[in-house]
């Protein structure tokens, strides 16, 4: 069977950006003993502050370093396809997330932003009225174009949100009036 779009990964790529994130962190954690007492004079608050940071770090490093051996020997497959007739989504990052529809029962695709936050969510909507949020924000190397553009091969009829390809912020015109007043607008 032909396929219009496929994207695949494998977890042990997350396992690595778990291990240099913990490296990150004990780098942080050094600097901080190096260069935070010379920043102040307050003894009582710096000897307050790393009786905190002591204890945190190496929680911090056991839930990182945890996540990348778990992700490391799991080591299982990301999978989004789209098939002339379907479209098949598997994540096994947190719960085995796994489903498969009809390309011709998707009606809409929508991307719903949240207000206060700079986050998309990307949703199937479906004949049924039942929606399918597909979490491939967080995929390095999906080409979200390619996907929008083989789910309408597939199916002439979903209907596409006019700046589906443009991930253009959109504020409202009380936040742009504050941004242009301190200079900050776009």
């Amino acid at each position: 069977m032909t396929t219009h779009f496929i994207y695949t990964k494998k977890q042990r790529s997350s396992a690595l950006l778990l291990i240099l994130n913990a490296v990150v962190a004990l780098l942080l954690y050094v600097a901080a003993h190096k260069y935070l007492p010379r920043l102040t004079n307050d003894t009582h608050a710096l000897a307050q502050l790393f009786e905190v940071v002591d204890i945190a770090i190496w929680v911090v490093e056991a839930i990182l370093l945890g996540l990348a051996l778990w992700f490391w020997f799991e080591n299982k497959q990301i999978r989004v396809c789209v098939t002339p007739t379907t479209l098949s989504y598997f994540d096994p990052t947190f719960g085995d997330v796994s489903w498969q529809v009809k390309v011709s029962d998707i009606t809409q695709l929508k991307q719903i932003s949240h207000t206060g936050h700079e986050f998309t969510s990307n949703v199937i909507v479906l004949k049924n009225g039942e929606h399918r949020q597909l979490m491939y924000s967080n995929y390095r190397g999906f080409d979200r174009r390619a996907f929008f553009d083989a789910l309408v091969l597939a199916n002439p009829n979903i209907i596409v949100p006019e700046s589906i390809y443009s991930y253009k912020i959109q504020r409202p015109s009380w936040a742009k009036r504050i941004r242009k007043k301190f200079g900050l607008d776009e």
